[in-house]
C-alpha cells in the first residue's frame, strides 16, 4: 500500500524497501534539495516517489538530513515526482524530462500543512540542463527518432542506431562511420546496453540493428568522465527498449520505391572510355516489436524482429572520346557516343535480419537483472563487385559474397543498498563479429593457383595507355566505332586510370570476439557539501581469428614505363638467395587483454558549484598468432577535471570547463599485420626481350593470357637482375626484395597513443524545455603508434614519431580547434527544434586509424609515416576539415481533432567542402600514397546542402492505440553537389615536390602547361626513374591523370520513403 503523511520514517523506508517494485535500468539522475517553504530550511525524511512509463512500477528515495534527494540509474523518459511527508502537504511535479547519462536538478519547496488547500500539483516543466557534467553532445529519443527524417539505411537496407550520431554538433561522417570532434570513427567507443560494440580488430562500429528497438542513444563528443575510457574520439552510448508491466508493441513497414528517386548524375571519367550509372530500386524494412510482463511486478520480456532488404542497379557501358571537325569553322569539338552492344545491367541485393530480445528480472526491490540479446546478420551477392574497370578470366563471370554477421550477448544487474546511498552495476558481455569476402564461384581458401576458379587465379593490373579493346571483346560495330578517325576508347591511361584482369584478388574470412566485464559501485556522502563518488572496474578480451591470401598466390601490377610486372602482393619470405617460399594462405590469432580502473567524485558545494574530479587507470596487452607477447602498454593515466556553475541554483543555466586526457584502446589489425608477422616479398618480372632479364628469358605478357602470370612470368630467367631493388651486386637477393621480415619489433620505451582535451562552456534554459549554449573545443594529440621503416619497407620497427627510436621521423600532429553556438528543444508542447553551427579548424600530418586517401584501416600501422620518402608535404588541412557546418532540425505536430493530428518535420544540413590533394604513385606502395604538393594544395570542394522533409498523419484509435502513415522526402531540392573529386595528379610512381603550394610554376607544370620552365614538355615533378646518369627523369605531360580534379562523386539526388507504423 501507499505511505501517507501520517507515518513515521520507520514505516516509510520499510515501504519504500518492500513496495517500491521498480526497476530502473538506466544511467540518468534527477537530484534536488527539498526545503520548507516558510522557513526554506531543509526538510529530512521525505519519501519520493518517481514513476514513469519507462519504470516498471515505482523508484522511491528518501531525502537526508540536508534535504538532499537523488533518483539514480534511472531510464530516460518523463517523469512525475510525488513527495509525501508528515506536517507537510502532498507535493506533485510532473512532465520530469530525464535523458541518458544526464542529471537534472529539481529543487522542491513543501507547504506546512497548516496551508490551506490540498495537494500541491506542480504542471511547470523542470529545467533540463545537465548540471551533473561537462559532456558535450546530445542526447537523440524516441520522439526525435519518429518525427525528423534524417535516417536513411546503410548498404543492407537497415536504418541502423549508428545514423543517430550524426545529429550531434561536431560530428562528420566518414568513410567507416561519424568522427566526432576532429577524431575519426575507429577512435570511438560504441555501446550497446553497456556492452561495447567497437569492431576489435579496426575500432569500427561491428553491429547494426534498426532505430526502432532504440529506446535512447546518447551521442557524447567530449569533456566526459573517467567511467568512460578506450576511446580518443567519442561515446555513442545506446540503449534499447525493454518490457513493463503493460503490453506494448508496433508493427512498421518502410517503402523507398527507385521510381521517385532522382536521377543521379554520371560520373564522367576524362580518364576512362567506363561509364557507370548507378540507380536504386528499391528498399524494405518492416517489423514487430513487444515487450510486456511474464509475471507481473516480476518478470518483463521485449522482443523484436525486423527483415531489411535493398536493391540496387548499376549500368556499365563504354563510350568513345571522338574528335568532330565542322566543315564549315573547322572547329574541333569532342563528343562521347555510347560505344554499340558494350551495355550492360547489374543488380546488387543485399539483407540482413535484425533481432531483439530482453529479459528483465525483479530480484526484490532494490535488486534486478537483466539478460539481452542484439543481432543482425546479413549478406550479399554482389555480380562483378570490383573497380568496374576490370575483367575477369577462367570463366569466371565476377562478383563476391559477403557476410557480416554481428551478435551482442549481455547480462546485467543493478542493485540499491543503504537507503540508495549505495548503488551497484555490473554486468558481463560478449560481442561476436563474423566478416567475409569470398568469389561467387564456390572458390576459397582450399582451392590451387592454377585450377581456374576464381580464387586460384591471380589479378593483374595494368597501368600503362591501351584501347579498351586490349581487356574487352567488343561487338563488330564498337570495334569500328573505337578504331575509327580521331576516336579513341582508352582503357588504361598513363598517369590516370589502371585496369584490372584477372582473379578475385584478396579472400578474408574473420571472426572476431569481445568478452567484457565491468563493474562500479557509487556512494552518495556529505562532506563539506554532497559528494557522488564512482568507482569501476572494467576488462576485456579480444580474439581476432582471421584466415587471409591472395588469389593464386600473388598479385601482378604493372611498371609505370611497361618493361616490366612486379609481385605486387605476395605473402611468403626468402630461404636463400633469390630463392622464396610463398604462403599460400595465412591464418593467424592474435589476441588481447584490457584492464580499466576508475575513480571520480562529483562534488556539488551548496547546489552552486560542481567539481568533477576522476582518474583513470588502463593496461592492455597484445599477444602475437602465436601466443607471444607483441606489446604491453603500462600506466595510461587519464586525469578528467571538470568544474559546473550553475548560476540560477535552479538547474536552468551552467558555466562549465573541463580538461581530459583520452587513451586509445589498440584495435588487434595490428597484432595481426606486425606483431605476429605478415611477411611479403617482391620480384620483377621482365616483358619480353628486356635487357634486365636474363638471356633466354620468355618474357612476361599476363594480358595474352592470364595463365603467363602463373607460368612464364614467373620464370627464374624472366626475373630482373640489373640494380637490384635495393642494393646493387652486394645484394644477396638481386632480384627480389624482402618486406616487413619477420615480427615487427617495438621500441622498448613506446609510449601509449593519446590526446587532450579542453573544453569550456556555457547553457542556459530560455524557454520551457529549451536551452541555448556556446562551447569551444581544442584537442590535439600526444603521442601517437605507428609502423616506420628507415630502409624503404625492407624492415618496420613500432614507435613514436618524433620521439625515442623515431626521431628522425616528424612528430604526428593533428590540431582541432571548434566553437559551436546551439539552441536544443525537446519535443514538448507538440514541437521540437535545434539548430547548431560549428567553425572549426582541424590540421596537421595525421588523420588518425585509417587514410582517407586511399580508404587504409590498419590502426596504428598506416601508410602515413613507414618510409622517408613519403613524408614530404603532408602537413596541412586535414581530410575532415570543414571550417563550417550547419544543423538545423524542427518538427510540429497539428492537433486536428482529439483522435487526428498531423506532423511536419524539416531538416537542414550545409557545410563546407573538404580539401583537395595532389596525390601520386609510390613505387612500392601503389597509387595516391605520395603527396606530390603539401596537403590541401588543390582548394576545396564546393559547399554542400541537403534539406528533408517529413510528412506524417496520425490517428489515435484509442488511448494506446496510434496508427500512422508518413512520408520522408530527402534533399528535397534535389541538390547534387560535388562530394569528392579525382585527387590523383598522376599514377606514375614519382617523388614529392618540396616547394610552396603557391609556386606558380610547380602549380602550371603540374598542369600540364607547355611553358619555357617546363623544358622538354616536362613538369616540375621527378618521377622515381633515373636516367642512365643517376638523374631522376620528370614527369612529362602525357603523365598527368587527365581526370585529376574532376568529379567522382555527387550528393545522392532526391528520394522518398513511405511508412506505416501501428503502435499498441
Amino acid at each position: 500500500m501507499r505511505p501517507t503523511t501520517r507515518l513515521y520514517r520507520s514505516v516509510l523506508i520499510a515501504s519504500a524497501l518492500v513496495s517500491s517494485l521498480a526497476f530502473a535500468q538506466g544511467t540518468a539522475v534527477v537530484t534536488g534539495i527539498v526545503t520548507d517553504a516558510a522557513t526554506s530550511k531543509p526538510v529530512p525524511d521525505v519519501v519520493i516517489t518517481a514513476t514513469s512509463s519507462a519504470l516498471q512500477g515505482e523508484e522511491v528515495v528518501v531525502t537526508d538530513s540536508s534535504g538532499l534527494y537523488r533518483l539514480a540509474q534511472l531510464p530516460a523518459g518523463v517523469y512525475t515526482l510525488k513527495l509525501e511527508k508528515e506536517s507537510f502537504k502532498p507535493y506533485s511535479r510532473t512532465d520530469i524530462n530525464v535523458r541518458t547519462d544526464r542529471t537534472v536538478r529539481v529543487n522542491i519547496q513543501l507547504q506546512p500543512e497548516a496551508v490551506q488547500g490540498d495537494t500541491v500539483v506542480v504542471v511547470g516543466r523542470p529545467p533540463t540542463v545537465d548540471i551533473g557534467s561537462t559532456t558535450t553532445g546530445i542526447n537523440v529519443g524516441k520522439d526525435f527518432i519518429n518525427n525528423i527524417a534524417f535516417i536513411q539505411p546503410n548498404g543492407s537496407g537497415v536504418r541502423s542506431f549508428e545514423s543517430l550520431a550524426s545529429v550531434a554538433p561536431q560530428v562528420i561522417a566518414d568513410e567507416y562511420g561519424y568522427g566526432f570532434s576532429g577524431a575519426q570513427s575507429p577512435e570511438n567507443l560504441y555501446l550497446v546496453d553497456g556492452v561495447s560494440t567497437s569492431d576489435p580488430a579496426f575500432g569500427t562500429n561491428g553491429a547494426q540493428f534498426p532505430v526502432e528497438f532504440v529506446e535512447e542513444a546518447n551521442v557524447i563528443t567530449g569533456g566526459y568522465m573517467a567511467e568512460y575510457g578506450r576511446a580518443t574520439g567519442g561515446v555513442l552510448n545506446v540503449v534499447t527498449k525493454s518490457g513493463s508491466n503493460e503490453f506494448h508493441g508496433m508493427v512498421w513497414g518502410n517503402w523507398s520505391p527507385g521510381a521517385l528517386q532522382g536521377t543521379p548524375k554520371t560520373i564522367d571519367s576524362a580518364a576512362s572510355s567506363i561509364l557507370l550509372q548507378g540507380k536504386l530500386l528499391n528498399t524494405i524494412d518492416f517489423g514487430a516489436q513487444v515487450g510486456g510482463p511474464i509475471i507481473k511486478d516480476r518478470l518483463w520480456f521485449f522482443v523484436g524482429f525486423a527483415p531489411s532488404f535493398n536493391w540496387d542497379q548499376t549500368t556499365r557501358s563504354l563510350r568513345a572520346f571522338q574528335d568532330v571537325t565542322d566543315p564549315v569553322t573547322g572547329e574541333v569539338t569532342e563528343t562521347n557516343p555510347i560505344v554499340p552492344g558494350s551495355t550492360r545491367t547489374r543488380e546488387e541485393p543485399t539483407r540482413a535480419f535484425s533481432y531483439i530480445a530482453k529479459l528483465t528480472f525483479l530480484i526484490n526491490a532494490d535488486n534486478n537483472l537483466s539478460l539481452s540479446v542484439v543481432g543482425s546478420p546479413s549478406s550479399a551477392e554482389i555480380p562483378f563487385s570490383f573497380s568496374e574497370r576490370r575483367s575477369t578470366a577462367n570463366g569466371w563471370k565476377g562478383g563476391s559474397i559477403t557476410t557480416a554477421d554481428t551478435n551482442t550477448l549481455s547480462l546485467r544487474y543493478q542493485g540499491g543498498f543503504l537507503d540508495k546511498h549505495l548503488l551497484l552495476d555490473a554486468s558481463v558481455g560478449w560481442f561476436r563479429l563474423r566478416s567475409a569476402a569470398l568469389p561467387n564461384d564456390g572458390s576459397g581458401f582450399t582451392n590451387k593457383a592454377g585450377d581456374g576458379t576464381a580464387a586460384g587465379t591471380p589479378a593483374v593490373i595494368f597501368r600503362r595507355t591501351r584501347p579498351i579493346a586490349a581487356y574487352e571483346t567488343l561487338t563488330a560495330e564498337g570495334a569500328a566505332l573505337c578504331s575509327s578517325p580521331d576516336t579513341s576508347c582508352p582503357g588504361s591511361v598513363n598517369g590516370g586510370d589502371t585496369y584490372t584482369v584477372g582473379g578475385f584478388g584478396f579472400l578474408q574470412d574473420a571472426t572476431l570476439d569481445r568478452i567484457q566485464g565491468r563493474a562500479s559501485a557509487t556512494f552518495l556522502f556529505q562532506g563539506l557539501g554532497h559528494h557522488i563518488i564512482k568507482a569501476g572496474l572494467d576488462i576485456e578480451h579480444l580474439r581476432y581469428d582471421l584466415k587471409k591470401a591472395y588469389t593464386g598466390g600473388f598479385i601482378l601490377r604493372e611498371n609505370g614505363t611497361g618493361t616490366r610486372f612486379d609481385d605486387y602482393r605476395q605473402y611468403g619470405y626468402f630461404t636463400g638467395p633469390d630463392e622464396a617460399t610463398r604462403q599460400a594462405v595465412i591464418n593467424s590469432v592474435p589476441t588481447s587483454n584490457s584492464v580499466g580502473a576508475y575513480l571520480q567524485d562529483s562534488w556539488s558545494i551548496m547546489d552552486l558549484v560542481t567539481l568533477n574530479l576522476g582518474l583513470r587507470y588502463e593496461n592492455q596487452q597484445l599477444l602475437a598468432g602465436d601466443n607471444t607477447l607483441g606489446l604491453t602498454l603500462n600506466n595510461m593515466l587519464s586525469p578528467r577535471i571538470g568544474v559546473i556553475y550553475d548560476f540560477t541554483q535552479q538547474g536552468r543555466s551552467k558555466l562549465f570547463a573541463n580538461f581530459s586526457r583520452y587513451y586509445e584502446a589498440m584495435p588487434i589489425d595490428i597484432a595481426d599485420r606486425a606483431l605476429t608477422g605478415e611477411n611479403q616479398y617482391q620480384f620483377q618480372h621482365a616483358v619480353a626481350g628486356h635487357p634486365t632479364a636474363q638471356p633466354g628469358n620468355p618474357g612476361c605478357n599476363p594480358l595474352a593470357s592470364i595463365d603467363q602470370a602463373l607460368n612464364e612470368c614467373q620464370d627464374p630467367l624472366n626475373t630482373r637482375r640489373v640494380n637490384a631493388i635495393n642494393g646493387g651486386d652486394y645484394d644477396p637477393n638481386p632480384g627480389g626484395l624482402q618486406t616487413g621480415a619477420g615480427k615487427t619489433p617495438v621500441d622498448a620505451n613506446l609510449k601509449p597513443q593519446s590526446s587532450d582535451e579542453i573544453v569550456v562552456g556555457g547553457e542556459y534554459e530560455v524557454i520551457s524545455d529549451g536551452r541555448v549554449g556556446v562551447t569551444y573545443t581544442r584537442r590535439y594529440m600526444n603521442s601517437v603508434i605507428e609502423d616506420m621503416s628507415v630502409d624503404e619497407a625492407s624492415t618496420y620497427f613500432i614507435g613514436n614519431p618524433g620521439e625515442g627510436i623515431s626521431s628522425a621521423f616528424p612528430k604526428a600532429v593533428r590540431d582541432y580547434d571548434a566553437v559551436t553556438a546551439y539552441f536544443n528543444k525537446a519535443f514538448s508542447d507538440g514541437w521540437m527544434g535545434q539548430v547548431s553551427y560549428t567553425y572549426s579548424s582541424l590540421r596537421g600530418n595525421y588523420n588518425g586509424l585509417f587514410r582517407p586517401e586511399t580508404g587504409q584501416l590498419d590502426p596504428n600501422i598506416n601508410a602515413d609515416f613507414d618510409l622517408i620518402s613519403l613524408l614530404p608535404n603532408r602537413t596541412g588541412p586535414l581530410d575532415a576539415d570543414r571550417n563550417h557546418f550547419i544543423k538545423a532540425y524542427a518538427s510540429k505536430e497539428f492537433q486536428i481533432t482529439s483522435s487526428f493530428s498531423l506532423v511536419a518535420g524539416l531538416t537542414y544540413e550545409g557545410r563546407s567542402g573538404a580539401p583537395i590533394n595532389y596525390l601520386g604513385s609510390h613505387p612500392l606502395y601503389g597509387p595516391d600514397e605520395v603527396f606530390v604538393l603539401p596537403r590541401g594544395a588543390g582548394g576545396r570542394l564546393p559547399w554542400r546542402h541537403a534539406i528533408n522533409a517529413k510528412g506524417g498523419v496520425r490517428y489515435k484509435i484509442s488511448k494506446d492505440n496510434v496508427v500512422e502513415f508518413t512520408a520522408d522526402v530527402f534533399n528535397m531540392f534535389n541538390f547534387q553537389a560535388v562530394t569528392a573529386v579525382d585527387n590523383s595528379i598522376t599514377t606514375t610512381d614519382v617523388l614529392p615536390f618540396q616547394t610552396s603550394a603557391k609556386d606558380p610554376q610547380a602549380a602550371a607544370c603540374l598542369a600540364g602547361n607547355s611553358l619555357p620552365q617546363c623544358t622538354d614538355g616536362n613538369t616540375a615533378i621527378d618521377t622515381s626513374a633515373q636516367d642512365s646518369s643517376g638523374n631522376f627523369v620528370k614527369l612529362t605531360r602525357d603523365e598527368i591523370n587527365p581526370n585529376f580534379k574532376r568529379p567522382t562523386g555527387y550528393q545522392a539526388p532526391i528520394s522518398v520513403r513511405f511508412g506505416i507504423r501501428f503502435s499498441f
